[in-house]
């Protein structure tokens, strides 16, 4: 028999505080692994739809970490990007999550009519809005499903009716559970004319790195309170992102703790429990260093397994919430093998850490104390 067989064996004869050791440490890698790719797609859903935008730089107010940027007057920040001679577009957005008919608050954005940022949608069904003056929408196909809509039907968006007038399919999550309108419906909707959330801005053909460091240089000396970033920093700055990876964090730190207590006290009731057997294989010959590693290689078994089926509850309570009518089309798991493999070699860590004591404690026991034991 081999020495991984023994402490397969060995474990098989404790099945409860086994399973309740691998569930231990499951629990702590599926909290890991759900809120990571939470945070991990959050942001990847945000910046894809930036990118299929086409948007270069984004204007925001300076340091705006909401999960929504502060809204803010248009007209004068437009005009001076709009002067600067890297800039070839400049398309405001006004973003707000509200409440539509009797579903949960969904996104509804405010896009500049006529802009670039309408180019990159599908229209699947129906048409677009006309003009700034028709009360019409158009909805994401997952939004259409979710409301169970279609164009030609009316919509309720905070007690103001709308007509949907299309469906649109984009390549981004956040986009396609959104109700859209024009930027003007937006802001009456909100009552908050002449304001946006973001300035897009898309820079002219070859302006390249060099173009957008000096738009960002001319926005900060020029624009005070503002700063142009990229989709990615913006996202970055997103308070619920920050409260996600933070809550990540904060979970691996707790995970890491319960992981490696559970094994170390599995590990040492059982160095306790087989102080004789162990003893015996001292007085046959055994290495002291075979006996740390048959404790060890028992407690990587118990950390590798919980992490296994903390992978699988991971995933599985992240589909879950991905369809629950409460976050669907607002939260978007990203899973990587990257992501997979760091929390295996977590759970392995652990594992080693909270049986390296137990072991160390069995390899200098003294067989002939050992086999007094009672």
């Amino acid at each position: 028999m081999t020495l991984t067989q023994l402490a397969l064996l060995d474990l098989w004869r404790r099945p409860a505080r086994s399973a309740l050791t691998v569930v231990a440490i499951a629990i702590g890698i599926a909290a890991i692994v759900s809120l990571t790719s939470i945070a991990w797609g959050f942001e990847a859903s945000w910046q894809r739809a930036n990118d299929a935008r086409g948007t270069d730089l984004i204007v925001t107010r300076r340091a705006s970490e909401n999960a929504l940027p502060a809204a803010f007057r248009a007209d004068a920040v437009q005009a001076r990007l709009l002067a600067m001679p890297e800039v070839d577009q400049v398309a405001g957005l006004l973003s707000e999550l509200l409440g539509v008919d009797e579903a949960p608050p969904m996104f509804v954005f405010g896009w500049a009519q006529g802009s670039f940022l309408w180019d990159h949608l599908v229209l699947r069904d129906g048409r677009w809005p006309r003009d700034d003056e028709e009360p019409a929408v158009v909805l994401g196909a997952l939004a259409a499903e979710l409301l169970h809509k279609q164009a030609g039907n009316d919509l309720v968006i905070e007690g103001t009716r709308f007509r949907v007038v299309g469906i649109f399919q984009s390549t981004a999550l956040v986009e396609n559970g959104a109700v859209l309108m024009s930027l003007a419906q937006a802001q009456r909707l909100n009552d908050k004319p002449g304001k946006v959330n973001i300035l897009n801005v898309k820079l002219k053909p070859g302006a390249g790195e060099a173009g957008a460091a000096r738009v960002r240089d001319a926005v900060k000396s020029s624009l005070p309170g503002y700063s142009a970033i990229t989709s990615g920093q913006l996202v970055q700055q997103n308070a619920l992102v920050r409260i996600t990876k933070a809550m990540s964090a904060a979970t691996i730190l707790v995970a890491g703790l319960v992981g490696a207590l559970g094994v170390f006290n599995t590990m040492l009731m059982s160095v306790s429990e087989r102080t004789r057997a162990i003893g015996v294989l001292l007085a046959i010959g055994w290495r002291r260093g075979r006996v740390i590693r048959l404790v060890l290689i028992e407690s990587a078994a118990l950390s590798v397994l919980g992490g296994l089926l903390g992978v699988l509850l991971g995933v599985l309570g992240v589909t879950v919430l991905e369809h629950h009518a409460m976050l669907r089309g607002k939260i978007d798991g990203l899973f990587t093998g990257g992501l997979f493999a760091s929390a295996l070699g977590l759970a392995l860590g652990l594992g080693l850490l909270g049986g390296l004591y137990p072991a160390w404690r069995a390899s200098r026991l003294v067989p002939a104390a050992a086999l007094r034991h009672e």
